[in-house]
């Protein structure tokens, strides 16, 4: 509780305390809210999408629930506490999210299979949000745990990467940029107008094996994805093919982030003095083909392994799915 918080509680009642039979376990805290805490046990049970969307929406959702009190603070840290004590990480969160939207895994993955690989164009956006980096120094003694942190002297600035990868040709479009307080619809339409005139349009009708290269974006379900963005990218004559949701497996860029991220950070403790920029320019021309083209081919994988008919019945009863689906990857796209 924030000291306002304190002074308002005093002037309202004249206590210290919000609930003075319970004082000092200050039961104005979500972690001590049994009511609460068992409200929101039940909505992610029932949805568990809620607690792991935009922070105002979360909030906005948890202020309908029994026992929420306005003053509660709105902060990623009050949320992370409400989490851990319901007993629901990201990770178990992200997983009950994907089991149940199983199904469409299931057919994006048919969809996904019939598709070339040399016809997808993979783009995602990443923020480098570092600006409390922390690193391991010294020593400790062997079996032993060690969580000594301390904070680096040169702080990296935040900022926002969008690329887009073809699995022959590696980075075909790249912008990074100051982190803004939060991107939009119109950073994502100017990423497009720099990445569509470099890929090839997609021939209505024409079997997969003769469509050229680079003619299919592959995209996630992000909000900056607006109905005029997928409108000029359909109008570029480019398919367009979204991923299921809370499904990044599926995307080859996620691995390529990861290790640029990598890259950043230990150039970040290696060179502290060497500008942010450069860092940036020399991870990013590290990438080569090679090593994206390995990435894409881990999709197929990861697409077969959601698909019944390939990974076996046993695989499709133990999440769920019941029954084969009737739906099989089109041998030609639609028109």
């Amino acid at each position: 509780m924030t000291m306002q918080g304190w002074v308002s509680v005093y002037i309202a009642s004249g206590e210290w305390w919000p609930d003075p039979v319970l004082r000092n376990r200050h039961a104005d805290s979500v972690i001590y809210d049994s009511h609460f805490l068992q409200a929101v046990n039940a909505v992610i049970l029932s949805d568990p999408e809620q607690p792991i969307g935009e922070i105002t929406d979360v909030f906005a959702v948890l202020s309908t629930l029994p026992g929420y009190r306005a003053f509660y603070k709105t902060s990623i840290g009050a949320l992370d506490r409400v989490r851990r004590v319901t007993g629901f990480t990201y990770r178990r969160l992200y997983r009950m999210c994907g089991e149940r939207d199983q199904e469409r895994r299931v057919i994006f993955s048919r969809v996904l299979t019939a598709i070339p690989l040399r016809c997808i164009v993979s783009v995602d956006k990443r923020h480098k949000n570092v600006a409390d980096m922390r690193r391991r120094r010294g020593r400790w003694l062997r079996e032993m745990g060690y969580d000594c942190l301390s904070r680096a002297e040169n702080i990296m600035f935040r900022t926002s990467t969008m690329m887009a990868l073809s699995y022959e040709t590696g980075v075909i479009h790249c912008v990074t940029t100051p982190r803004p307080p939060a991107q939009n619809s119109d950073d994502w339409l100017m990423f497009l107008g720099g990445l569509l005139p470099t890929m090839n349009e997609f021939v209505p009708g024409l079997p997969w094996a003769l469509q050229p290269e680079t003619c299919v974006l592959l995209d996630d379900n992000a909000p900056i994805h607006s109905a005029e963005a997928d409108a000029w990218i359909t109008a570029a004559s480019i398919f367009p093919l979204r991923l299921p949701p809370y499904s990044p497996n599926f995307q080859p860029i996620e691995e390529v982030f990861t290790g640029l991220s990598s890259f950043l950070t230990t150039t970040h403790h290696a060179f502290p003095g060497e500008p942010d920029a450069l860092r940036h320019a020399l991870g990013i021309s590290a990438l080569t083909a090679e090593n994206i083209g390995t990435k894409f081919e881990h999709c197929p994988m990861e697409a077969v392994r959601n698909m019944p008919e390939l990974a076996g019945l046993g695989w499709a009863v133990e999440r769920g799915i019941g029954a084969v689906s009737k739906f099989m990857p089109p041998a030609i796209p639609p028109a």
